[in-house]
């Protein structure tokens, strides 16, 4: 941590040299931490991209397993092909459960709309 001294009113005025290494010392720190807000809101932005990949592999998953069927050997299916395709629908009802949730979240929260994060630092 910096331990920056503080910048006088008085002292701008007389501009010594302390002052003008002073002064410097505050933009380095200032520069410094720009860029780390930059950083951190890069990384905010690519957290957001990602979540927002997931949740469409997630919607594609969800919908294979809805749409996942057996074909029949015979007539009808078996007891345990029944129970296998009732799971996998029901895995895919929680997985959209899941995702709509995501999504009133993300409005409720503001952060539908993509405009949070885009101001220009």
């Amino acid at each position: 941590m910096v331990k920056l001294q503080p910048l006088e009113f008085i002292d701008c005025l007389i501009d010594s040299p302390d002052f003008r290494e002073n002064l410097n010392k505050h933009e380095k720190e200032l520069e410094k931490t720009s860029q780390q807000i930059k950083r951190i809101i890069k990384e905010i932005k690519d957290l957001l991209a990602a979540a927002k990949s997931l949740s469409r592999a997630q919607r594609t998953l969800s919908k294979s397993l809805k749409e996942f069927n057996f074909e029949c050997i015979g007539s009808t299916q078996t007891d345990d092909e029944q129970v296998i395709a009732d799971s996998l629908k029901q895995f895919s009802k929680l997985i959209s459960s899941i995702e709509e949730e995501r999504d009133n979240m993300s409005v409720s929260n503001g952060n539908g709309s993509g405009h949070s994060c885009d101001r220009d630092w």
